[in-house]
């Protein structure tokens, strides 16, 4: 009987010259092309690209071929010409950065385009930087971030055929700065390459606002006019809906929350949602929900799309979080209540309904219609705000509002998520919040640990002036609370109780003009430094901050630290800058649990994987004739996709290591995964053993790079016999 399909007949066989004859005879453009790119035939396969793409049918054909056949590159390109979202990760995935950023830049996504173009920078040869800072000066320019931007700028003009735009950048960022007679500089240096450049600074700089003015409104009229294509309700109240919606321009989902009631301006609801919109302009922190467009006019709030729902959904599923779940979302939350506590917010309505989670499994905070901008001793007006079931006794009675009443109404949330109900089961919620004595939380649930009881109880006292303080007060009770696990850097040390006034918090942040990293919370200590955490207002990210003492130790530290800055590695901890006459380092924050928070249960081709990412990471570190001497568990991160983060912050004073003694600490790390004995030999055993495969031959590693090649070997003999199953 007659093969049905003979082509495929040819692909099984291998002969893809002939299932490309075969394709183009049976007229079939997309399946030649195919079978042209596994033949190599690169001629045969440019002109059938080439042919389909004539027609925007056979272009989207051709971009699934190209992108099934992992030809980045030319997927991008035809991506882009179609409109096609996933444009941006296919340039990423051609590592062609550049071209990532300036879609999102087009996107409206700058803080994205600013971290992918940081990184590309970190990665990038002397002679492909120029275009990058250019870009990257552009983004943080618009964004504020003047003296960074000034640098980067400066330093791409030293390219001839940048140069000129590089300069243009250049006089209106030293401008707004206040350097006037630098601008000045810098626009006669202008004219002498561009003679049509206004002479005077002023002229300049109105020409350079009128232009960016005209940019801005291309982009307000695009996303007023359907950018937003509502896919689904999501939930509804008396006022508004809110919708899952699509970013026709960003390409991505997002939560599209609607005022309906537009007859109703001055009314409460309006004024609710003008605070929300309003806030929502001012707050950025990672443990918030973000909020992407604002239209106080048309009556609609963007925010970030949270996959992974609410904690009041979770709940009402019956679902009960663990202990680890809970104490990581409390402390999520309390990053977040911070932030609003530092811009003078106090929210208000802290419970289940408006804490979100992402697809990661972070916690975040919403819902800023009821909050308030208030200082200790003003009392609340126009009735009961907030849910009653979460609510403080001063605001039930109307007494002041501080930072406290967030923390009682915290306090409520973790009790029903660790024990499944509240508190306080009604109906008389008043009188039980006013005079009842609330539960302990492992009395209502024996299998929930003691150890909880006394952080809540601290929480759900009813006089303000007695509660737990501050947040800075509850977050070690929280660490605390996980039996059995280390702290990525050390224990914080407890603050002295501070006064809980809003307004003494609010002077102690900074506005929009500050300094570039704010928010600054204690992460720990070791013997030698201090770290925080604190928010990238310019980028919106989380980072670490450690302040070193003046100690030789310190010293020997910071330079560790430079080092493991120049490793240029994604599975290295990225240092942002580095101090030295403040002896102070700036990391990025990376996502996840260290591994001795979570261990990891890996199958064998994911243990060989991340086997291979620590050996890209040593490499990189020995590369640049610095060791890292401090692997292990504690400062190994792993996120959710299991990408190790080797840490450079928070690793105490160096002590004597090379990079043989690196390599044996990732032989340790692994061991202690699998359970074996620490030896490369007994690691690969074991691994091979579990898939049946032979233990290749590979040499005794000395150094990251003779580490990958053992891994490598590893991996390949790892994926034979998988792939013999």
């Amino acid at each position: 009987m007659p093969d049905p399909d003979p082509i495929a007949d040819l692909e099984r066989r291998f002969d893809f010259a002939g299932a490309l004859a075969a394709a183009r005879a049976a007229g079939d453009l997309p399946r030649a092309l195919r079978n042209a790119i596994d033949a190599r035939d690169e001629a045969q396969a440019d002109e059938l690209l080439a042919t389909l793409s004539a027609t925007d049918d056979g272009a989207r054909a051709a971009l699934e071929v190209l992108v099934r056949m992992r030809r980045h590159t030319q997927a991008a390109v035809l991506a882009e010409r179609l409109g096609d979202a996933r444009a941006i990760e296919l340039y990423q995935r051609a590592h062609r950065d550049l071209d990532a950023a300036r879609l999102m830049e087009a996107a409206g996504r700058d803080r994205d385009a600013g971290r992918l173009l940081e990184r590309a920078l970190d990665l990038a040869g002397a002679a492909d930087k120029a275009p990058i800072q250019l870009a990257l000066g552009r983004i943080l320019a618009r964004r504020g971030a003047y003296p960074e931007a000034t640098r980067l700028l400066q330093d791409a003009r030293k390219d001839p055929a940048l140069r000129i735009e590089a300069q243009r950048h250049l006089v209106a960022t030293l401008a707004a700065m206040g350097l006037r007679d630098g601008a000045r500089d810098a626009l006669l240096e202008l004219r002498a390459a561009e003679a049509t450049t206004p002479a005077d600074l002023d002229t300049y700089l109105r020409d350079w606002r009128d232009q960016a003015a005209e940019r801005k409104t291309g982009r307000d009229r695009e996303v007023i006019a359907g950018r937003y294509r509502l896919d689904r309700l999501l939930g509804a109240g008396a006022s508004g809906r809110v919708f899952l919606a699509t970013d026709e321009v960003a390409g991505r989902q997002v939560a599209l929350k609607m005022f309906f009631a537009a007859g109703a301006r001055g009314g409460a609801a309006y004024e609710r949602f003008v605070r929300e919109a309003r806030l929502a302009s001012t707050l950025r922190h990672p443990s918030l929900v973000e909020v992407y467009d604002v239209s106080v006019e048309r009556g609609f709030l963007v925010m970030e799309f949270l996959p992974g729902g609410s904690l009041a959904q979770r709940l009402g599923q019956g679902e009960r979080l663990g202990a680890v779940q809970v104490k990581r979302m409390a402390l999520d939350i309390v990053a977040g209540l911070e932030a609003a506590h530092h811009r003078g917010v106090v929210h208000r309505d802290v419970k289940p309904a408006n804490i979100f989670f992402d697809a990661r499994g972070t916690a975040k905070l919403g819902d800023f219609g009821v909050a308030h901008l208030v200082d200790l001793g003003q009392t609340q007006t126009g009735g009961l705000i907030g849910t009653l079931a979460y609510m403080s006794p001063e605001q039930i009675t109307g007494a002041p509002i501080s930072i406290a009443a967030d923390l009682y109404a915290l306090g409520i949330t973790l009790f029903e998520a660790i024990t499944g109900r509240l508190p306080f089961l009604g109906p008389d919620f008043v009188a039980q919040h006013l005079g009842e004595p609330a539960p302990s939380a492992s009395s209502v649930a024996p299998e929930v640990s003691p150890a909880w009881d006394g952080v809540l109880a601290g929480l759900l006292v009813k006089n303000p002036q007695e509660r737990t303080q501050t947040l800075a007060d509850l977050r070690p009770q929280l660490e605390a609370l996980e039996l059995g696990s280390r702290p990525l850097v050390g224990a914080r040390p407890r603050r002295a109780s501070q006064p809980h006034s809003i307004a003494q918090l609010a002077r102690e942040g900074e506005d929009e003009h500050g300094p570039r990293y704010q928010f600054e919370t204690p992460l720990g200590a070791t013997g030698i430094s201090q770290l925080a955490r604190a928010v990238d207002t310019v980028l919106d990210r989380s980072v670490v901050i450690e302040r070193f003492d003046s100690t030789d130790a310190a010293s020997s530290a910071l330079e560790r630290a430079r080092l493991l800055g120049r490793a240029q590695s994604p599975f290295v901890q990225r240092a942002l800058s580095l101090d030295w006459t403040a002896r102070t380092a700036v990391f990025e924050a990376p996502a996840g649990a260290s591994l001795a928070e979570q261990p990891p249960h890996l199958p064998p081709a994911e243990s060989v994987r991340l086997l291979k990412r620590l050996a890209r990471a040593a490499a990189a570190i020995h590369e640049v004739g610095g060791c890292h001497g401090a692997i292990s568990t504690r400062t190994v991160v792993l996120d959710d996709g299991a990408v190790p983060t080797v840490m450079a912050a928070g690793l105490g004073v160096p002590g004597d290591s090379t990079p043989q003694s690196d390599v044996q600490a990732i032989i340790t790390l692994l061991a202690g995964i699998i359970g074996c004995d620490a030896t490369l030999t007994a690691l690969a055993t074991a691994i091979c053993a579990e898939v049946g495969a032979p233990v290749p031959a590979f040499t005794s590693p000395t150094d990251g790079e003779t580490l990958y090649s053992a891994g490598d070997a590893l991996d390949i003999a790892v994926l034979a016999a998988l792939g013999a199953r």
